[in-house]
């Protein structure tokens, strides 16, 4: 079952993007965005997907790093939150504003698969399953992600056979 429009964004001539979401849609995102933000600010622990371990083999050298990187990521997500709640309303937007949809939506799939721990290979369940619904959830999120990425993709240039020998 899909949630979504066909095509949610669309390149337009003018290098803007369509936003085609209906106002349910609109608002579901802002309360996911507010959800999103509380989890922020009391650093719970369902964001360590957003938190990648570089030192896995190292806790020395990985709380290091956790304390040069983390402040930055915490800043880059509540500035994305920002931009995407800034045009949710908007009918379109320029790039730089999908990108920002893209990195709040990745972390939004990101926290919710963390909560119903979603592995490599998805969860199988029963319709029953008090699951279901969140796991739907993060399934539309996922087709939302794949839908800004083509869109983002769509002038980019094709691979070339140039290359290194």
């Amino acid at each position: 079952m899909n949630l979504l429009p066909k095509r949610p964004f669309h390149r337009r001539r003018d290098g803007r993007f369509d936003l085609n979401l209906d106002p349910r849609e609109r608002e579901l995102v802002r309360s996911l965005l507010d959800q999103l933000r509380d989890l922020l600010l009391a650093d719970d622990p369902n964001l360590r997907r957003l938190f990648p371990v570089a030192h896995a083999d190292d806790a020395e050298e990985e709380e290091a790093y956790q304390e040069l990187v983390h402040g930055q990521l915490i800043e880059s997500r509540f500035a994305a939150i920002e931009v995407v709640e800034a045009s949710l309303d908007d009918e379109h937007v320029d790039e730089a504003t999908l990108t920002g949809w893209m990195q709040s939506i990745n972390s939004l799939r990101l926290v919710l698969g963390t909560l119903l721990d979603v592995g490599e290979e998805g969860l199988d369940l029963e319709p029953d399953d008090p699951r279901a619904e969140p796991y739907l959830l993060y399934e539309s999120l996922g087709e939302l992600l794949h839908l800004i990425v083509w869109s983002l993709s769509e002038t980019l240039p094709e691979p070339t056979a140039d290359g290194p020998d």
